[in-house]
């Protein structure tokens, strides 16, 4: 019998268990058996180890350490900001549980599904089921957490960058414990995520990382320095805000870069505002790539994209925040630009901020406020650049909307948009003057009145040379140099300046133009500081039949010159015109604004210098104190404003013929 033709004792195509093969019926029989053509995943399940101690945990360590001890029916979660120290406490309770005999089994988020594969494969699983399971994930889910549930020995299973809730359970959130984050008998789950999100993860047990504080701060960066001590470590430590990435990148610089920076103080006055630079210098000294999660700004950013996936909208929204909440500042609700949004999507976007950890939440029974960590603010705002000018100008027209309410949130805000003039040059000249001014006005609200001075000139030069002589804000910056001079008591040149200036806006503007009027009513404060009481009422009186003709009763212009003509009224003992016009200032002011608001309060504090003149000490007594209260929570117990109140305060409890002792109009 003829051989047949080779083509007709051939196979194609996958081959499923063994092909058995033979030549001919005289022998020449090969057994193929199949080949496993399933890529091989090199994953990992050992813990990162300690390379410093684990210092400010030890109250978290000891409920997780107790839990997994107990026994729990539930997953614990760890949540935090990146570079807050997640991975650290996880690692730390690792090598707790090593030492204790349990098994450790340690798997990233990302790759979850070829690690758990591996684990059950370590607890005697047959290798060759892991190929029938690839098409069939929640049997191969199920799979594993049997083995899991018949392991003889106990272990920690830790989940650790669970921020994508997509990657423990595509169908299920991971709260449902139906996916690849369970629970057993057997074992203790601890997941570490950026998603903050109690709903998301319920009936877990959440447990939130915060930044380092105090010794253990200072420490900890003494310690990635690799010194027994270090000069300035509280300081660095603080303006770090405590973010354990932040401290040990900064220690690995100081242990670097020895010869440039000797100890932490020079390290800070480098880094100055520009925190983010910290990653350059602590990038290694050799070519290669750099994981971003270990980079300050590369967590940060991670966060945006994650934020970003889901909710886009989200990421001009904190990076507005960076720019108004500068220095740690809160800000109140109703100053968080809505970028375009409707209630619902801004609703959404803050949420979305805050399960993150990017942006936290401060409430009192006043108003609610967002708060950024100090270092993120920093960080985010480093990043800002020229395709950022739209956002950067939006931010700054929200502020000019929203008035003068809070000096130190403005003063702060006014700063870290005027850092961003030189990086955008789109925002033109007309940008830093107008900045300037604005923070100029913050400091002679808040008694920074050389600050303010410099400010003003610097804003006058650029306005000049960018605009010319008769351009509004060329004209606004000699206003507010001249007043930064009166509140300094350089009368003569405050004067000098308001009458040069009034001749030059009467022809730019007209006499009666809202900022001609602005610049009368400085030089009838003049007049009163001068002393001169009857001619500084005379002046007041013309500029505020202006004002209500003009700009009409409740204009804050109005409001201000109803104020000053007030307190010309109570220098010349006209009691009764002087209380009826506080009390017309004050009553517009509670209604528009609210009673802790500055302005409001200042409106007070005039309705108290009338009732201590007219010998109504009790009442007296009430409102200075009211005062007092409130300007310390805006300006501080120090602020000269907040100690002139406490003054008044304890004059109310003086003699009634004592003589009265009067203050500026702006008191």
């Amino acid at each position: 019998m003829a051989s047949p033709p080779e083509a007709h004792n051939t196979a194609h195509g996958d081959l499923y268990g063994a092909l058995v093969q033979a030549r001919d019926i005289h022998g020449g029989v090969t057994v193929h058996l199949p080949r496993d053509t399933s890529p091989i995943v090199d994953v990992s399940l050992d813990p990162p180890r300690l390379a410093t101690s684990v210092r400010g945990r030890s109250d978290l360590l000891s409920r997780l350490c107790q839990a997994m001890e107990r026994g729990s029916s539930i997953p614990h979660v760890l949540t935090g900001p990146g570079g807050f120290g997640k991975t650290t406490v996880a690692a730390a309770l690792a090598e707790h549980a090593r030492a204790r005999g349990r098994t450790v089994f340690w798997v990233r988020a990302d790759a979850i599904t070829p690690s758990m594969l591996e684990i059950a494969v370590e607890l005697a699983a047959a290798p060759e089921e892991i190929d029938r399971l690839k098409a069939a994930p929640k049997a191969a889910t199920r799979w594993v957490w049997r083995h899991l549930d018949r392991s003889p020995t106990p272990w920690l299973l830790v989940v650790d960058d669970a921020d994508r809730p997509e990657e423990p359970d595509p169908d299920h959130r991971p709260g449902e414990r139906l996916g690849w984050m369970r629970s057993s008998p057997k074992g203790f789950v601890l997941v570490t995520s950026r998603l903050d999100d109690a709903g998301l993860w319920a009936p877990a047990e959440m447990l939130r990382v915060g930044p380092l504080t105090g010794e253990d701060a200072s420490a900890a960066l003494t310690e990635h320095a690799r010194v027994p001590e270090l000069s300035g470590a509280d300081a660095l430590a603080e303006r770090l805000g405590g973010v354990p990435l932040a401290l040990a990148l900064a220690g690995r610089v100081l242990a670097t870069h020895g010869v440039l920076f000797p100890d932490a103080r020079s390290l800070l006055e480098h880094l100055d505002e520009n925190i983010a630079g910290i990653d350059e210098l602590a990038g290694p000294l050799s070519p290669g790539p750099v994981d971003e999660r270990r980079l300050l700004s590369g967590v940060w950013e991670l966060s945006l994209r994650l934020v970003g996936e889901r909710h886009p909208r989200a990421v001009p929204l904190l990076r507005a925040l960076s720019l108004l909440g500068a220095r740690g500042r809160a800000v109140p609700l109703w100053r968080v630009p809505r970028c375009g949004m409707s209630d619902a999507s801004f609703a959404r976007a803050v949420d979305a901020l805050v399960v993150h950890g990017l942006v936290g939440v401060e409430r009192t029974d006043e108003r609610t406020s967002l708060l950024l960590h100090p270092l993120i603010s920093k960080t985010v705002r480093a990043g800002l650049g020229e395709n950022d000018a739209p956002l950067v100008s939006e931010v700054e027209r929200l502020l000019e909307e929203q008035g003068e309410r809070d000096p130190w949130f403005e003063l702060d805000a006014l700063t870290s948009l005027a850092s961003l003039a030189g990086r955008a040059p789109a925002l033109g000249s007309g940008f830093r003057v107008r900045v300037g001014l604005g923070a100029a006005r913050a400091r002679l609200r808040l008694g920074r009145f050389e600050d303010a001075e410099r400010t003003a000139t610097a804003a006058l030069r650029t306005a000049e040379g960018a605009f010319g002589a008769d351009h509004p804000l060329t004209l606004h910056s000699r206003h507010l140099l001249a007043e930064s001079l009166l509140f300094q008591d350089r009368v003569e040149e405050a004067e000098r300046g308001y009458l040069a200036l009034l001749a030059d806006r009467e022809r730019v503007l007209g006499a009666d133009h809202p900022r001609t009027l602005d610049t009368r009513h400085q030089i009838a404060l003049v007049a009163g500081a001068r002393g001169e009481w009857r001619k500084a009422r005379a002046l007041h009186e013309r500029v505020l039949e202006a004002r209500l003709r003009e700009q009409g009763p409740e204009a804050e212009e109005t409001l201000a010159s109803m104020d000053a003509l007030g307190y010309a009224a109570l220098r010349l003992d006209d009691l009764d015109t002087a209380e009826r016009l506080f009390d017309r200032v004050h009553e517009v002011r509670l209604r528009l604004l609210g009673d802790e608001e500055l302005l409001t309060l200042n409106a007070d504090y005039k309705r108290g210098l009338v009732a201590l003149r007219r010998e109504h000490r009790p009442r007296a007594r009430e409102i200075f104190h009211r005062v007092m209260e409130g300007r310390a929570r805006i300006l501080g117990p120090d602020h000269p404003q907040t100690r002139l109140a406490l003054d008044r305060m304890s004059e109310s409890f003086v003699d009634p013929g004592r003589e009265f002792r009067g203050s500026g109009a702006s008191g």
